[in-house]
């Protein structure tokens, strides 16, 4: 069979759960920002949902960290990106445009605080 329907709403509201129950379990996850094409509005049957986790801290490789944070039993296929405040300000700094795109024009889903990244002015949408 073929899906050719995507149910955007649905979908968002399913990962927002999602990521509420990840947020409970690791107070560490300062923010969760949704980005790529379930954020743009652009996502077709069979996308996945591409989300950075900002981190207050880590002692563990970035490669390390991601089997960590991928939400259990989440209907979407979910892609994690857990990177700590250092990290993104780091990579800003060095002109990453992956990081730059998803702060600059990704949806927040979850946020404990007013993210505190310098070389962006992004807080909340």
């Amino acid at each position: 069979m073929k899906i050719t329907w995507f149910d955007r709403k649905r979908s968002l509201k399913e990962l927002r759960k999602a990521v509420h129950k990840l947020a409970e379990e690791h107070p560490e996850i300062e923010a969760v920002i949704l980005f790529g094409s379930l954020a743009t509005g652009e996502a077709v049957p069979g996308s996945d949902a591409d989300l950075l986790l900002v981190l207050d801290r880590s002692d563990q490789h970035f490669l390390s960290r991601i089997p960590r944070y991928v939400p259990s039993r989440c209907k979407i296929d979910v892609d994690v990106f857990p990177y700590t405040e250092d990290e993104i300000e780091k990579m800003l700094a060095a002109g990453n445009p992956f990081i730059k795109e998803a702060l600059e024009h990704g949806v927040e889903l979850f946020k404990r605080k007013s993210l505190n990244i310098k070389g962006t002015e992004r807080r909340a949408r």
